[in-house]
């Protein structure tokens, strides 16, 4: 087990090598991030502005909060297909601008949509029984039922660029490899997760920082650069793990079925952190 954590370690730091090379790969994830907070400031807005005080608000806020969530992770994945898309063409020597991978993901609209669907409808679930449970049982529930659904879900993307699986194929897709060509091997994930953590926890560090000059009664002219610099990094921090996580998801999954690895990684180290069990199932040619 510590051997594979070990080796999927090294493997996502010549990923991270080789993302660097493509600047614009760091794009995706910034629009994604301003659309995402445009959709659920409007939500908001909007729940607040136009909903009555009635016995039922509170299920039209829930069916508000359902279709940002839904919006959202719709937007989510047609940028994430067209990152993926951009990091293929960047890899194979013919580059693919931003404006053609968005041209080519929206293809995947209608998979895509009922993707974020599904995956609205776990969250939800996950979060009514959250609030259901009190005290170290909910936490314990709600911190089992993301797991469940990160590891379950964890190849879905690829799975529906590759193959335009439904969602629920999709899922069964992403756990079949999983199970077919993994053991306990998500050290890659981890370093990638502490990698960023550096940015994310060093900016949370930072904004605690600049509350505690603020009580003490120093400036806001001293603490307003510490506040920035902290919201930056943080910032950064998500950035990072969004391109990161998922171009490591696509890289896996790319040489689990057949299509080799990008220069510069190690075949050693990715085998030493798979292990295969058998074919890898027919699901036809792949698009790209």
């Amino acid at each position: 087990m510590f051997e594979s954590l070990k080796s999927g370690w090294k493997l996502a730091k010549q990923v991270r090598k080789s993302i660097s090379g493509n600047k614009k790969l760091y794009l995706y994830p910034v629009i994604t991030g301003l659309i995402s907070g445009i959709i659920f400031i409007a939500t908001f807005v909007l729940l607040i502005l136009e909903v009555p005080v009635t016995p039922y608000s509170d299920y039209y806020y829930i069916l508000g909060i359902f279709l940002a969530y839904v919006f959202t992770y719709f937007v989510a994945t047609l940028l994430i297909i067209a990152m993926m898309i951009s990091y293929r063409g960047y890899r194979s020597g013919n580059p693919v601008s931003m404006g053609q991978a968005l041209s080519i993901s929206r293809q995947y609209s209608g998979k895509a949509f009922e993707w974020a669907i599904l995956y609205s409808v776990l969250l939800m679930i996950l979060r009514a029984i959250e609030s259901r449970v009190r005290g170290i049982g909910g936490i314990i529930i709600a911190s089992m039922g993301s797991f469940a659904i990160t590891v379950a879900t964890f190849f879905v993307v690829p799975s529906i660029l590759d193959y335009k699986l439904g969602p629920i194929r999709a899922i069964e897709k992403s756990v079949e490899t999983i199970k077919s060509h993994f053991g306990n091997t998500f050290g890659g994930v981890i370093y990638i997760d502490i990698y960023t953590l550096i940015f994310t926890g060093s900016g949370f560090i930072l904004l605690l920082l600049s509350v505690v000059l603020a009580g003490a009664g120093i400036s806001f002219a001293v603490i307003l650069p510490i506040i920035i610099i902290a919201v930056l990094l943080i910032i950064l921090g998500l950035i990072l793990n969004f391109t990161y996580t998922n171009i490591f998801k696509l890289i896996l999954f790319d040489y689990i079925n057949g299509k080799g690895l990008p220069d510069g990684l190690d075949e050693n180290l990715i085998n030493s952190s798979i292990r295969r069990k058998g074919g890898t199932g027919g699901f036809g040619n792949m698009p790209f």
